[in-house]
């Protein structure tokens, strides 16, 4: 047998183990895409944390996101500063709407009322009276045409709507 029949032999058998190397590298990343995908969206039982911890995960969740979208802390220093304004930047429309999904308030366009409710109710289950304020923002919330908007708006809207019916409430933003 030729030379170049051994060195054909090897550069088959080389390229058979690129290609298994290579096959096997995009298997390992689609089941990382599709894990962290799962994980992303899965929802935090609300039941049985403190206010505190709800805090956390709220900060912990707009700073991922903050991260993830390489957006500016300003927007969320902003919001939560104690005037009556929201950003209106696409930027902190884009936060909103990560932090809302992460946490499944909202689910594309459609905010889940109920998880908000929830979260609300786990919140303040020790004062009556600031809990009936949250849920009284939450129901005036729900008065907001949301129809024909993308997510952004949506998420723009229910954190203005919040954040405006906190202040006007006298809760602590």
């Amino acid at each position: 047998m030729s030379i170049l029949y051994y060195i054909f032999v090897i550069l088959a058998t080389i390229n058979l183990a690129h290609l298994h190397v290579v096959e096997r590298r995009e298997t390992e990343q689609q089941q990382q895409v599709e894990q962290t995908s799962q994980t992303e969206h899965e929802e935090v039982d609300f039941k049985g944390m403190t206010a505190k911890q709800i805090d956390e995960l709220e900060e912990n969740t707009y700073e991922d996101c903050r991260l993830k979208l390489n957006i500016c802390k300003c927007f969320i220093e902003k919001y939560y500063s104690n005037d009556s304004v929201v950003p209106d930047a696409l930027e902190f429309k884009k936060l909103s709407t990560c932090y809302s999904e992460k946490l499944g308030y909202v689910k594309g366009t459609k905010p889940n009322w109920e998880r908000i409710r929830l979260s609300y109710e786990v919140y303040y289950h020790d004062n009556k009276e600031d809990l009936d304020k949250a849920l009284k923002i939450v129901e005036n919330c729900q008065k907001i045409p949301l129809d024909n908007l993308d997510a952004n708006e949506v998420n723009y809207l229910l954190a203005k709507c919040t954040k405006e019916g906190y202040l006007e409430a006298g809760l602590e933003w």
